[in-house]
């Protein structure tokens, strides 16, 4: 991904009129024209075109969160294709991508409390969020390649089926109120079930393709989808080596807790 310039606003000057005064007194060359006056309608043009350039990507989208921490450099994509480099605590818009960089994690936390986090080289995309403390509040997303943890927030609390993440094109991830970690590369896919947040609280997830689903609710167990044809493996333990190389990337933005 190519560096990110924020855009600027751009900035009007305009001249004294005793400094207009004093430079009409010199002597100009024959060739010189004089540059045409300022009008109040062209200043107007030139700071409504500042305005323009600094609106943020997504600006007429819906809010849907924003970046609880970040390190290194990650950038907003509006559905438009234009790209904001982000900071702390910026807005994230419905139907954006999100992307990281090298040596780089995010964590994005949703209006539901949902917090979704990114490791380096990493990207996901917000198909969808709804949150109104209604029957209609959804949530989802898809991851499109990297490593990834997130925690679920009280949409999926709620109402668990109302929360989707696509891992890739691969799989389809339905939540039981959880933290769930994983990877995506190219078109395979890892996902462990972790430990919950909170002593006691429900832990499953579901995953499936068109080739077949398993239920996963014992944490520290996961599933391999090793091609876009081929169903879920069946729920195994994963090793912890294999669970420390998913989630090593994104150990520094919060711990995350794995069965030993």
């Amino acid at each position: 991904m190519a560096p990110l310039t924020p855009a600027h606003p751009v900035s009007v000057r305009l001249a004294s009129a005793a400094h207009a005064k004093r430079r009409d007194t010199q002597p100009r060359p024959a060739h010189r024209r004089d540059p045409p006056p300022f009008s109040a309608s062209g200043v107007l043009f030139t700071l409504l075109m500042g305005v323009l350039l600094a609106t943020p990507v997504g600006a007429a989208a819906p809010v849907v969160g924003e970046v609880s921490q970040l390190e290194g450099e990650a950038a907003q994509f509006g559905a438009d294709g234009v790209a904001q480099r982000l900071a702390s605590a910026d807005p994230i818009y419905l139907n954006s991508r999100i992307e990281t960089r090298a040596r780089s994690v995010v964590t994005i936390r949703f209006k539901d409390n949902t917090a979704f986090s990114l490791g380096p080289d990493s990207a996901f995309q917000i198909d969808g969020f709804s949150y109104r403390q209604a029957e209609d509040d959804n949530i989802a997303m898809r991851v499109l390649r990297g490593a990834f943890r997130f925690s679920t927030g009280l949409i999926a609390k709620t109402r668990a089926r109302s929360m989707q993440v696509h891992a890739g094109a691969v799989a389809t991830i339905g939540i039981r109120g959880t933290t769930v970690g994983g990877e995506v590369v190219g078109e395979s896919a890892t996902i462990v079930l972790l430990e919950p947040e909170e002593p006691g609280a429900a832990a499953a997830i579901e995953v499936s393709n068109a080739y077949g689903s398993v239920v996963i609710d014992e944490p520290g167990y996961g599933t391999t989808i090793p091609d876009a044809h081929s169903p879920p493996t069946p729920p195994q333990r994963m090793r912890l080596r294999t669970i420390d190389n998913l989630l090593r990337n994104i150990q520094s933005i919060q711990r995350l807790s794995v069965p030993r």
